[in-house]
């Protein structure tokens, strides 16, 4: 009877140890592979598609600002700022996910601006396509081989991205001229800004938002073209 219930017993552990083994081996072999992904689509602006290739642009920007932060912090471990979290209230939050924060939400709130751009049909002077060629070419030459390869990007994804932020950004400066900000404490600029409360409030709320979190999810800034 002993040895009976000894099998059993033995025959349960057995079973639990292989199946903590098949969601192991589960999980490695499912593995996120940020690589894999380029052009999935990872947000999506009143049906208009943004790649996470083409996001790479703004996760390389955003990482970019916060290293310089992060190296001035611990210039021997730059991981360490990365990894602080700051106590809010609702707000409470590591710093990679803020960053992450700020590079998925400057993405819409550019896509947004951008399309009233050409709805409207605004137009760069001279100075500002001139501005996005020079400052393009200077981020390209500015990343690694091993920063394009870990985002996708090309020289002509980082035009193109760069050209839509710009003319998303003059277009904002522009409103700031225009709207009617009654009501609101703040500079008009601050408020047309993604995080603003003319925005949140009065633009954002008339389009359209996708977010692929399958993706993004998956995505932990500060490991990505810095830190890697």
């Amino acid at each position: 009877m002993r040895s009976v219930t000894r099998n059993a017993i033995l025959a349960i552990i057995i079973a639990n140890i292989l199946l903590v083994l098949v969601a192991v081996c589960g999980k490695i072999l499912t593995r996120f592979d940020y690589k894999d992904h380029f052009d999935d689509i990872v947000i999506s602006v009143d049906g208009e598609n943004i790649s996470l290739r083409e996001f790479g642009y703004y996760i390389f920007q955003v990482e970019a600002f916060v290293q310089r932060q992060a190296l001035l912090y611990d210039p021997e471990n730059p991981k360490l700022w990365w990894n602080t979290h700051f106590s809010a209230g609702l707000d409470s939050q590591f710093v990679c996910d803020y960053a992450k924060k700020v590079a998925v939400n400057t993405c819409i709130c550019d896509q947004i601006y951008y399309a009233e751009a050409i709805h409207s049909d605004f137009v760069l002077d001279e100075a500002s396509n001139a501005r996005i060629n020079n400052e393009s070419k200077e981020m390209f030459e500015s990343m690694t081989s091993s920063q394009l390869a870990a985002t996708g990007l090309t020289q002509e994804d980082i035009i193109k991205m760069h050209r839509k932020h710009v003319i998303a950004s003059e277009y904002a400066e522009s409103l700031a001229t225009k709207l009617d900000f009654h009501g609101y404490n703040k500079e008009p600029r601050e408020l047309l800004n993604w995080d603003g409360e003319y925005y949140e409030e009065e633009i954002l709320p008339m389009h359209e938002i996708g977010r692929n979190d399958n993706i993004l999810d998956n995505i932990t800034l500060g490991k990505i073209t810095v830190n890697s």
